[in-house]
């Protein structure tokens, strides 16, 4: 049975049904629940896109903001500015990687691949993008300069003795650096076998990436108790594990799609994008509602967190464009007569514009029924997409680079340039759409029938209206159920308050987004795209599937056969 008054040693922690229960029990909070939510929305219409603002119907009315919470939108300059760090990172370790392939030494040519794989993977993701998300979640640390930005991260003796005012604990911040360096490096010294010899890809990268969070899950929280600690364990599979696991399922699947789909699967790819944003938006978005505003972490933090839903969103956006660029580029390396990419990119710019600029949206609303309702988290993406699509092309652009300096042409065959060509056009043109669509008002204007408003309107906390404010403060239900209405107003006005412009993210925020998307990119070109030494351009046959392709296994390059030897 539901006690509407406990005791007063008691806390109260009330569902919003049974909320409404004890309000309704209680004649002197019936004001509470006439308090006036949105009217009838009208006419809802969406502006310009690049301004991040979204204008409501005048008949609409809505409660003021009390809130700071503010999604966070990228910014052009700063995404080039993680587009070129990147680069330069891809560029050097691709390079040490390629000059170390020709070294018949085992020993050198595994120093090489031990000081590539520190530059494309240990430095920008471990002790740049990785440990300034990861400290930022636990601990609030903002990382401050280019140093912490984009080389070493937070992970300093500095910050970490400012945070514990322990020495001893700041030097097992080092200590810890070290042993998850060593850690992942043994990983590369795997034994497999006279043939074999050392692990690939496919088995590095899991087994690094996994090390890596068991030790931060672990050791750390352990070692130097966060802020939070439920929040902090439970932040990365919604944000990043979730990205990564449909990026690389949705590579996978693609490519075994392909193979029963022919043609068609052009049409599926934008909408396997698509869904892999949407999905993962709301995964972000959500875990962020519930587990840290309606908590009220923010005043434990005593900061607001709003920057890691904020990356997450732009990181999806990122990885989606990436995986696009690894599919299509991928499939041209390996069969350049097959010509589906050019129906691929089509509908996939027919496609995106009409869902950028909601003419999807309002053709399933007219044919339907079916009300569609924008949020905050939704914009955050439709502007994250202006900045995101480019960085993809900017880690292939290091790559091209890489073969270049090697003595070898910058694309496998003419196929492949133009199906990078084709993408860069297309993104250009898609950005100019949608902006064009939106700068004449050619935008969809949804009007809602009078059911829809209704239901609208019971769904939006009336009961956090402006009345609640004046309710006296010594009425027990009030006094006890305050703080959690009010901590579920600011979930709910930092979901659905469209009345709001998004300011830009900070420069670190940008790197994990931008630079750990790249890396995967590049990852993903280098499994599903014909193997290291094709990629790199040793190899000039697209279908071989021999040893010396580095995805599970990596032994030395040969001489006599370059590409790896004998197949499996």
């Amino acid at each position: 049975m539901l006690n509407c008054v406990p005791d007063d040693d008691e806390v109260a922690v009330v569902d919003l049904d049974d909320m409404d229960e004890c309000l309704h029990k209680d004649a002197n909070v019936a004001d509470i629940l006439t308090a006036e939510a949105p009217q009838s929305v009208g006419d809802i219409a969406t502006p310009a896109l690049s301004t991040g603002a979204l204008a409501i119907g005048q008949n609409s009315r809505r409660r003021p903001s009390l809130t700071t919470f503010q999604l966070q939108r990228p910014s052009f300059p700063r995404t080039f500015i993680c587009s070129v760090v990147g680069f330069l990172y891809i560029f050097l370790g691709l390079l040490v990687l390629g000059l170390g392939s020709r070294l018949q030494h085992n020993v050198g040519s595994f120093c090489s691949r031990l000081l590539a794989w520190a530059l494309l993977f240990q430095y920008p993701f471990y002790f740049a993008s990785g440990s300034n998300v990861r400290n930022f979640i636990m601990y609030g640390m903002q990382p401050e300069g280019i140093g912490e930005t984009f080389v070493y991260g937070t992970w300093t003796y500095q910050r970490f003795f400012e945070l514990t005012k322990s020495s001893v604990k700041a030097y097992q911040v080092l200590f810890f650096k070290l042993v998850t360096f060593l850690v992942s490096s043994t990983l590369h010294c795997i034994y497999l076998g006279e043939k074999y010899q050392l692990p690939g890809y496919l088995l590095i990268y899991p087994a690094v990436l996994i090390s890596h969070m068991a030790l931060t899950s672990t050791v750390v929280s352990k070692l130097w108790q966060p802020f939070d600690a439920e929040f902090a364990r439970k932040s990365g599979p919604p944000t990043k594990g979730a990205a990564m696991v449909g990026f690389f399922a949705l590579t996978v699947g693609f490519g075994l799609a392909k193979r029963h789909l022919g043609l068609w699967a052009g049409a599926i790819l934008p909408l396997i994008l698509s869904a892999y944003e949407n999905i993962g938006y709301r995964i972000a978005g959500l875990f962020f509602l519930k587990e840290f505003v309606e908590k009220g972490l923010h005043k434990k933090f005593g900061m607001k967190q709003e920057i890691l839903p904020s990356l997450t969103i732009t990181y999806l956006h990122c990885m989606s464009q990436g995986a696009r660029l690894c599919i299509l580029v991928a499939r041209a390396a390996w069969d350049p007569d097959d010509h589906w990419w050019m129906f691929t990119l089509g509908f996939g710019l027919v496609f995106n514009v009409s869902s950028r600029t909601l003419w999807i949206c309002r053709c399933t609303q007219l044919l339907c029924g079916v009300y569609w309702r924008m949020d905050n988290f939704q914009r955050l993406l439709a502007q994250a997409k202006f900045q995101g699509g480019y960085p993809p092309f900017v880690a292939l652009f290091g790559v091209g680079a890489v073969r270049a300096a090697l003595g070898h042409p910058w694309v496998p065959n003419s196929t492949v340039a133009i199906v990078i060509v084709g993408l860069v056009v297309v993104t250009i043109l898609e950005d100019i759409l949608v902006l064009a669509l939106g700068y004449f008002n050619a935008l969809p204007v949804f009007r809602m029938d009078e059911p829809d408003a209704e239901a609208l309107r019971a769904t939006a906390p009336a009961k956090f209206g402006a009345d609640w404010d004046q309710v006296v403060p010594e009425h027990s239900i009030a006094a006890r159920l305050s703080e959690t209405m009010d901590l579920q107003f600011l979930a709910w006005d930092l979901r659905y308050n469209l009345h709001v412009d998004f300011p830009e993210l900070p420069l670190w925020a940008h790197v994990p987004a931008v630079m750990f998307s790249q890396f995967n990119t590049v990852m993903c070109l280098i499994i599903f795209g014909g193997g290291i030494n094709f990629v790199l351009g040793f190899c000039n046959e697209p279908g071989y599937r021999g040893v010396g392709r580095g995805i599970l296994c990596w032994p030395p390059m040969e001489e006599v056969h370059p590409c790896g030897g004998e197949a499996f």
